[in-house]
């Protein structure tokens, strides 16, 4: 009985977390225009989906603050690598298309979902250039390649039920393919530090440290004269 209410109290914790996770994405997205705000809403939703993991209160005020803070790089490493999912999607939606083809589409929009679900942790966790933010994903995608083929795998499952159950869409529509990534991205991240920690650290205060000064280099101390040099025992005459 005990193991059940604790179960049923897990639960519970986790559609509570998720209702505001849902809640986070679509506030930043329509903040933003929708066009211009998904981008940084995930971002904001994914760091409010770690700091719950981490037992960390989640407020509105941090959630805007990643926002604001992430929007510009948001468009930049998310809003730009996110059109890549276009000819899958136009594939997909346009009419007189073989199924081979439609399956192909499908199957490469998931893992290229699957792979752009791994910049929101890159993003937030190390400092990189906007421009190695994917490669750095994409990398860390391959090199767990069953970690990342289980996030597709729930991908196409939570699509399924969402088609099945349209009423779930505005609800936890993004909340739970984002709650699965950040759960599964995270560690994928914990068993390759190595391969991320060689292009940028952990993130830190963001006042740039100063080049510390040269040292002065010592004067070297006067070496002592050999016996039998010929001032090595200069006679003294007396004044």
């Amino acid at each position: 009985m005990g193991r059940a209410v604790h179960a049923l109290g897990a639960g519970t914790d986790l559609v509570l977390r998720a209702l505001i996770i849902q809640g986070i994405w679509i506030a930043g997205t329509l903040a933003g225009g929708i066009v211009l705000g998904w981008a940084p809403a995930t971002l904001a939703a994914v760091d409010a989906a770690a700091r719950a993991r981490r037992g960390e209160p989640i407020t509105l005020r941090g959630a805007a603050r990643v926002w604001r803070e992430q929007w510009l790089r948001a468009q930049l490493v998310l809003g730009l690598p996110a059109l890549l999912l276009l000819p899958s999607l136009t594939a997909l939606l346009a009419t007189g298309v073989p199924l081979a083809v439609r399956v192909l589409a499908g199957i490469g929009a998931l893992l290229v979902l699957a792979v752009l679900l791994h910049v929101p942790a890159i993003e937030l966790r190390y400092r990189l250039r906007a421009r190695d933010v994917l490669g750095r994903a994409s990398a860390l995608a391959l090199a767990q390649a069953p970690m990342t083929l289980v996030l597709a795998a729930a991908l196409a499952l939570w699509g399924g039920i969402l088609a099945a159950v349209p009423g779930l869409v505005p609800f936890l529509g993004a909340a739970v393919p984002l709650l699965a990534a950040e759960h599964l991205v995270g560690r994928s991240i914990d068993r390759n530090e190595e391969l991320l920690a060689t292009a940028g650290d952990s993130p830190g205060p963001a006042a740039a440290t100063p080049r510390p000064e040269a040292a002065p280099r010592p004067v070297p101390a006067p070496r002592p004269r050999q016996a039998g040099h010929p001032t090595a025992a200069r006679r003294t005459t007396p004044a």
